[in-house]
């Protein structure tokens, strides 16, 4: 039960993050604010790793210089970060020739694509009804999402090409941390993306990000950026961390299809309109999501790894 609820806070807090971002255009270019999030999230997650080394009475010296040991390590921290990196930058292109529904829309397939490379790249083999399973799951989450907004414009446009690029850099990002993030504990995980990340996005933000045009001297822009930083970048991600740990990528996935749900709740009461999620297909969507996730868990056991960790059967 305490793995549901935190599955469902990850959700939560991912579905408020893009209710926040959407708020940040005022203050900073999208590019400019993810690498600002990054960096200031390294900034604070650094100290907090620090102290938990120090109370586990470990040498912080040596724990440091641990992480940086290994070529290969560094490498796959890398590629984690850089196709997570890759994703933001993908839908920030992507939205100057699509609409913000068209890639809530594609966003529903991540589950999918992360089922297909973890089939293709972890041999992990998933029994019919799972696949059914993200498949409704799939569609719930698009009949949530057009109930709840105009469809009327919905058509193909040509930045879906890049965002749907950028939904597999998603997927493998979370199927990555699954496959090369298990030496590391969720602190040092989150801290070698934080890491690498903000390297990535740092020249894509000296280039792109527009920084002469950031509002530094607003107080939204700091209130904004703080709640973006600390709970839906530094929070979210060390969650992140340890529920593809302990729950497995593919139920990490899963759980992601609430964000719609969560993002018509958070739209609905903000704007005093809770009336309108009465509507039928929006109780539909809701069906067709829990089904899916009914179908998803249900083949899911408990293994218990010798240092103390769980992880998921896939």
């Amino acid at each position: 039960m305490s793995q549901i609820f935190s599955l469902l806070l990850w959700a939560w807090l991912m579905a408020s993050s893009f209710i926040v971002s959407g708020h940040m255009v005022a203050f900073a270019s999208p590019i400019a604010t993810s690498a600002f999030r990054f960096l200031l999230a390294l900034l604070i997650l650094f100290p907090v790793l620090l102290f938990s080394w120090q109370r586990a009475g470990l040498s912080k010296a040596e724990q440091f210089q641990a992480l940086f040991s290994s070529g290969q390590r560094i490498f796959h921290y890398v590629v984690i970060s850089g196709a997570l990196v890759g994703f933001f930058i993908g839908l920030f292109v992507a939205l100057q020739s699509t609409t913000p529904l068209n890639t809530s829309v594609l966003y529903t397939l991540v589950p999918l694509m992360g089922v297909f490379i973890a089939k293709v790249w972890l041999k992990e083999a998933a029994p019919l009804w799972r696949i059914v399973g993200f498949f409704l799951g799939s569609i719930g989450a698009v009949v949530v999402l057009l109930s709840t907004q105009p469809y009327d414009d919905l058509q193909w446009h040509s930045g879906d090409y890049l965002f749907l690029g950028a939904c597999v850099l998603l997927a493998f990002h979370v199927v990555s941390v699954q496959k090369w993030g298990r030496s590391l504990g969720a602190l040092s995980g989150a801290f070698m993306i934080m890491l690498f990340g903000t390297l990535w996005l740092l020249p894509a933000a000296l280039i792109w990000g527009e920084l002469s045009q950031v509002q530094w001297l607003s107080q939204d822009f700091w209130v904004t950026i703080l709640y973006l930083t600390v709970f839906t970048t530094l929070f979210t991600f060390v969650l992140q961390q340890r529920l593809v740990m302990t729950a497995g990528a593919s139920r990490l996935l899963a759980f992601s299809y609430t964000i719609p749900v969560w993002v018509a709740l958070f739209t609905a009461f903000s704007q005093s309109r809770l009336f309108s999620l009465a509507d039928w297909r929006f109780v539909v969507g809701i069906m067709l999501l829990l089904v899916a996730l009914l179908l998803i868990d249900g083949n899911l056991t408990k293994v218990k790894m010798t240092n103390g960790s769980s992880t998921a059967a896939k």
